[in-house]
């Protein structure tokens, strides 16, 4: 099943009126709230893809970008964790 566009999602809101007969609030239901958070997720991981797309050209020509380490280096730190018992649970 396919999920609404942000658009559909956003078309019918029901509100909260305060007694001026303004809206104070908005009320939706479940599915649409999470269809909000799921494209606000796809938006975000669509910015880091965007942050992260030169250092993938550097990895793909096998280069090691600034600030990322070698599998070698992330195993070590991990085996020097796991000896002083600081991993996080």
């Amino acid at each position: 099943m396919s999920r609404p566009s942000l658009e559909q999602v956003l078309a019918a809101p029901s509100f909260v009126v305060g007694a001026d007969g303004r809206p104070t609030a908005v009320v939706i239901d479940l599915g649409t709230w999470q269809a909000i958070v799921a494209y606000l997720e796809d938006e975000q991981d669509g910015e880091i893809m965007h942050e992260a797309a030169e250092d993938m050209v550097s990895l793909a020509r096998g280069e090691h970008p600034a600030g990322w380490k070698t599998w070698g280096a992330f195993e070590a730190e991990l085996d020097a964790l796991e000896q002083a018992d600081e991993l996080p649970s």
